[in-house]
């Protein structure tokens, strides 16, 4: 049931949120993670994608294998109760589907998404799946190109086609209204000056305590696992937006 409220719920996560669900995150993986054996600024990097293209494709492939063997945790299925109760506005760093297969209807995923391909000569853009990429097979739909073929996933020194609806959408937050922040560090997107600046009443639930974002920086903070304290969030939230 919607509840009937003039308040607006953002909220905005990050690689924590997905964490929980067995995914490895870019700042925290270990010795054996996927993202320890590849480097970052060579298979996400923009300006030299195309000539390192097999090992780009190689590293992509093993994330969307990873991505089709696990499932949405507490937080997510979290998210898309507040979307069904307040109409709450779910907005992702991650290029994940797990809010989709939650249940969500509308994400905005500010990074891509990783189950898709986009051909960077004619534009096209389709779903690929969980599947491997197959230069031999898995040729651009529109212009039949391979090698202008990339994930859709926002590379460092690439455009972010969505950052500019999302300032919108969290600058028209006002005083009456709440945006929670959930497993971000806040180093690619400083939500911890967004938070700061908003005047809406803010919260954070990150896993501990750090320099960014920091707590100061919200109004209300909650610690742990993101899944672990779903339910604790959910009655803040609940307050909040009943109030």
């Amino acid at each position: 049931m919607t509840i009937q409220t003039k308040r607006q719920l953002i909220l905005f996560t990050g690689s924590g949120i997905s964490a929980d669900s067995g995914l490895d995150t870019f700042r925290t993986s270990g010795g054996q993670s996927l993202w320890a054996k590849y480097d970052p600024e060579v298979v996400c990097n923009f300006e030299c994608w195309e000539e390192n293209f097999v090992l780009v494709h190689e590293f992509y492939s093993r994330r969307r294998e990873e991505l089709g063997k696990v499932s949405p945790n507490n937080a997510h299925y979290l998210a898309v109760d507040w979307e069904k109760r307040y109409n709450a506005e779910l907005i992702t760093q991650n290029v994940d589907d797990l809010f989709e297969r939650a249940g969500a209807r509308y994400v905005m995923h500010v990074h891509g998404f990783l189950t898709a391909m986009r051909c960077v000569s004619c534009g096209a853009q389709w779903y690929f799946g969980y599947k491997k990429f197959d230069p031999a097979t898995d040729r651009c739909p529109k212009c039949a190109r391979v090698e202008s073929v990339k994930p859709s996933v926002v590379f460092f020194n690439e455009p972010a086609p969505r950052y500019a609806e999302m300032w919108k959408r969290l600058e028209s937050l006002t005083e009456d209204d709440v945006l929670v922040a959930i497993g971000t560090s806040g180093l690619v997107l400083p939500i911890g000056q967004i938070a700061r600046r908003c005047p809406a009443t803010t919260v954070l639930s990150n896993l501990e305590s750090a320099d960014s974002p920091s707590d100061e920086d919200f109004t209300h903070v909650l610690h742990g696992r993101a899944s672990a304290v779903a339910p604790e969030l959910d009655q803040l939230v609940t307050a909040l937006m009943e109030a």
